[in-house]
């Protein structure tokens, strides 16, 4: 199964959960318990902490973390997990580069924590990923994501990303029509 956020990353190939990490896992529940999908794919748009990482490009992930700015900044901890890693067989079937993604409720801005973020070998965030591997995991789902960059991680990030979110929805549905035809 197929789904996304939806607001503004609609897709007639998805089923739309909701955006953010609460939305989506609320969502995303309930449609494992009324569906019982075999497997999932996430598809969304990304910002890259790495600037070197080309707009526009496909990147596939089943690492997904939760790490928040302040905790980079050790002003924060959690007694939670919030790294999570998915074996699944879906991965060897997509051919994109493999990245790990970060997820928070809010758009980072700083360059500084993209920094921190690439210097720990995370490339990308997306707002609801990590929610979405945490609920395939409750249901021993396969999962994975597909991310469309869409901007990187700094000041002009949310104009970056309106710029280029059009683009990014178009070469994920071409991925997904790809992707359905070759199942």
């Amino acid at each position: 199964m197929l789904v996304c956020a939806g607001s503004l990353e609609n897709f007639k190939e998805a089923k739309s959960i909701g955006m953010g990490l609460i939305q989506s896992a609320i969502s995303l529940t309930r449609l494992c318990l009324l569906e019982s999908p075999t497997e999932l794919i996430f598809v969304g748009s990304a910002g890259a902490y790495d600037p070197t990482l080309p707009l526009l490009s496909l990147y596939k992930s089943a690492q997904g973390y939760q790490i928040e700015h302040s905790f980079t900044y050790a002003q924060s901890y959690t007694p939670l997990e919030n790294s999570l890693s998915v074996q699944s067989a879906l991965l060897e079937r997509i051919n994109l580069p493999c990245v790990k993604v970060n997820s928070s409720n809010y758009i980072h801005t700083d360059t500084a924590f993209a920094k921190q973020m690439l210097s720990a070998g995370i490339a990308l965030e997306n707002m609801e990923f990590f929610a979405v591997l945490s609920v395939a995991q409750m249901f021993n789902i396969p999962s994975m994501g597909v991310f469309c960059l869409t901007n990187y991680v700094g000041p002009h990030a949310h104009q970056e990303f309106l710029e280029h979110c059009q683009q990014a929805k178009t070469r994920l549905s071409a991925w997904m029509q790809t992707f359905l035809i070759g199942q």
